[in-house]
């Protein structure tokens, strides 16, 4: 394996020479990569039929379920894809400046979690107390965004989501215009994922938001579709189908690692499925975010001092046309000139949002959406030894026990968190892919548990 400028290493396998990983990480995170099973599970991402080119391996790269990990891109060749490439279809996220300036040490513990009921009483999902959204679901799987009325609290007029689909949504695989009483039942709830808030404490760039300005972060996907796949076992269907064409073998459609030829009646299924899921995706993040800057604006009426704007409304999981062939990407939103990156750590760390570096095509005008999910060793970590960031530890760790989460602390994880983002930034600095623009503190975190 060779390494090239910026970090950015490369190797190929030997017995396919045509096939390889772009690892589009630093030594520091390559070392651990290289020692897990992630090596021997994105070797075998990479020797799958129908693929072109390398797979390309980001900074935020984590194992999970089915085979493919998080924070990988996989190019496919034309008429084919991987569907659990990107299981979730449409999670991303929408990045709003809420339009309120606080000063973050004067904001005490128990206004911050009354603060977070009211925000799980709006946007959890089986909550009693959440308002459920009139707009018929089946329009919204149509057509996202445009099927719903604009925000009540901040204007989405001058940035609306960012990405289209590449293909139309249909509702084939989807129980067509009555759906599954689940989807309707999810608008408006943060299933699946989570929302938080957060304050700008440092700022590094003067296009950022200043000091003291709040952000809510909407993270949430289409996780209820994804479920009523599972569920009704057309997953199953289209795993089965791959083994019986001969497309996968009966270890790999196990694993998830299973094609599908999209010019089949179950591939157009899925195609449309996965771009209804997409809709859905960025229509709730509309809706959820528009809640949370409604309760965030009432609670702190006195510090609103401007009008609420979005920042950023984005994907990190989708399938995508890459000329004749299909993209996949898992855990990686496209950078933008004009629109900042965030980039979380953990439920109790710092985040930030970053501008697009010079060296920005050699990631494919991507960029990760987080720090990688892994425990480290050591937990004393010493990324905040480097000047050009000014971690105090000591402040990080008091902000943490500051803020309102439905989650508990733990050291070993904070830590552990705190390296992997720490040293994710550090890297795409250095490689000049994304810079820091803010710093950001957390104030409050919901994590939704079901589904």
């Amino acid at each position: 394996m060779a390494e090239a400028s910026f970090d950015c290493f490369q190797g190929s396998f030997a017995d396919r020479p045509d096939r390889g990983v772009r690892f589009l990480v630093s030594s520091q995170l390559l070392g651990p990569l290289l020692a897990s099973e992630m090596v021997q599970r994105v070797a075998r991402v990479a020797r799958l039929p129908y693929l072109d080119g390398p797979v390309s391996l980001y900074a935020d790269a984590s194992p999970k379920p089915f085979g493919f990990p998080a924070g990988i891109v996989v190019r496919t060749q034309p008429g084919w894809l991987y569907p659990m490439a990107a299981p979730d279809m449409g999670c991303g996220y929408l990045v709003a400046d809420t339009g309120i300036r606080l000063e973050p040490e004067a904001v005490k513990t128990d206004v911050l979690a009354s603060v977070l009921d009211e925000i799980v009483d709006a946007v959890a999902l089986n909550s009693a107390a959440r308002e459920i959204v009139p707009d018929p679901v089946s329009e919204i799987l149509r057509h996202g965004l445009k099927a719903i009325g604009g925000p009540a609290e901040f204007s989405a007029a001058s940035c609306p989501a960012e990405e289209d689909n590449s293909w139309e949504a249909s509702l084939d695989a989807l129980e067509g215009d009555a759906g599954d009483p689940s989807f309707q039942h999810s608008l408006g709830s943060a299933a699946g994922h989570f929302v938080a808030c957060y304050v700008v404490v440092d700022s590094f760039h003067p296009r950022g938001p200043g000091p003291g300005t709040v952000l809510a972060i909407v993270h949430v996907g289409s996780a209820p579709i994804r479920d009523y796949l599972n569920r009704t076992g057309f997953y199953a269907r289209l795993a089965e189908n791959s083994v019986s064409s001969g497309a996968a073998s009966i270890d790999d459609a196990a694993d998830g690692l299973f094609p599908v030829d999209i010019s089949t009646p179950e591939g157009k299924a899925f195609v449309g499925a996965a771009m209804a899921a997409r809709n859905f995706g960025y229509a709730n993040r509309q809706l959820v975010a528009d809640r949370i800057v409604r309760i965030l604006r009432r609670r702190f009426g006195a510090a609103v001092v401007s009008e609420g704007k979005q920042l950023r409304h984005v994907d990190h999981v989708a399938f995508e046309a890459a000329g004749d062939g299909i993209r996949s990407r898992r855990g990686l939103q496209p950078l933008h000139e004009e629109r900042p990156v965030f980039i979380t750590g953990g439920e109790h760390t710092l985040g930030y949002l970053c501008g697009t570096g010079a060296s920005s095509s050699m990631a494919d005008e991507l960029c990760c959406h987080g720090a990688p999910v892994r425990d480290i060793d050591d937990i004393t970590p010493r990324i905040w030894d480097d000047p050009a960031y000014g971690i105090d530890p000591n402040a990080v760790l008091r902000w943490a026990g500051t803020m309102a989460s439905n989650t508990s602390f733990g050291h070993r994880r904070f830590w552990s968190d705190v390296a992997s983002l720490e040293s994710v930034m550090a890297y795409l600095r250095h490689a000049d892919i994304a810079y820091p623009v803010v710093r950001l503190r957390p104030l409050l975190n919901y994590r939704e548990k079901h589904l």
